[in-house]
């Protein structure tokens, strides 16, 4: 007699959320997530914004987890701010470098994706330092030094800016 053959199911430690984008309303059910679901994670919010980035603009944000929370116009404009941020750090951490740039520390990809990996502070002061710091042997090394410099100081100017707004706005959501 043959026995037969169960499959296991994959089991994964995190589970993705079920999205729903209609008519502006971004809806995230993070019931199955097993995160916080909350936008004081950093996790959560690099999620929320990532969703952003594949979905669009939303007018309006819910989250659902044990009870549905609709966040306001302005949390909605600082997740779509972070959504532009982390676009552009994964669109420059997937760049391709020739196989001899792969492991060099001061790469477009590996500060990109450095930069993403420490949100909601990185150190843009020590990445800096450390692209001015090395030295290139080849003209194309320079070349994607400057690239990479200029990247980080743009992150950095877009971080400063959201950290202004998301200041002022907090501000007035505490103001009475």
């Amino acid at each position: 007699m043959k026995l037969p053959i169960f499959k296991q199911k994959k089991v994964t430690a995190d589970r993705e959320p079920y999205v729903s984008y209609e008519d502006g309303m971004l809806s995230i059910d993070c019931r199955m997530c097993t995160g916080t679901s909350s936008l004081g994670s950093a996790e959560c919010v690099k999620c929320v914004s990532g969703n952003i980035s594949e979905n669009g603009l939303p007018a309006r944000l819910i989250m659902r987890k044990e009870r549905d929370i609709e966040h306001s116009e302005d949390t909605v404009s600082v997740l779509t701010e972070i959504s532009r941020i982390g676009s552009l750090a994964k669109t420059a951490s997937s760049v391709k470098l020739p196989y001899k740039c792969g492991s060099c520390l001061s790469s477009l990809p590996k500060n990109a994706k450095d930069i993403w990996d420490s949100f909601p502070e990185p150190r843009f002061d020590i990445m800096r330092l450390e692209a001015e710091r090395s030295r290139p042997d080849r003209e194309e090394c320079e070349e994607c030094l400057w690239k990479t410099i200029g990247f980080i100081d743009q992150v950095d100017a877009m971080f400063a800016d959201l950290r202004k707004r998301a200041a002022k706005t907090a501000f007035r959501l505490t103001e009475v």
